[in-house]
């Protein structure tokens, strides 16, 4: 039998090409704010807020895990819920690996 090792991206490797928080919760806003109710968004979306939230915790981290932390896994918890990777792995270890791939391969 043998084993498959998958390399995950550190946070600063993840992060160092995303913009700024400040900018991807404008983002998130006006996303949301121009939707009608019950609109049906797309998997960018959940990826692009999943890896702002995973940002914000980092901020949180060092000191004391807290709410933030909490809200980043679930987020993250619901992408791997979309795309059923096939993979155990830490949630946001994948929130950090798909966001490095879409950098590469979308616009943003």
């Amino acid at each position: 039998m043998f084993e498959i090792r998958i390399t995950w991206p550190t946070p600063e490797q993840s992060y160092a090409n995303a913009p700024s928080i400040l900018s991807e919760i404008g983002w998130t806003a006006r996303t949301l704010a121009a939707l009608e109710c019950f609109t049906e968004l797309d998997r960018n979306f959940y990826l692009r807020k999943a890896a702002l939230l995973d940002r914000i915790a980092l901020l949180d981290e060092p000191d004391t895990p807290g709410d933030v932390t909490g809200t980043a896994r679930a987020a993250a918890l619901f992408l791997l819920d979309i795309d059923q990777p096939g993979v155990i792995c830490d949630p946001r270890a994948y929130v950090r690996q798909q966001y490095v791939h879409s950098l590469t391969t979308d616009d943003q």
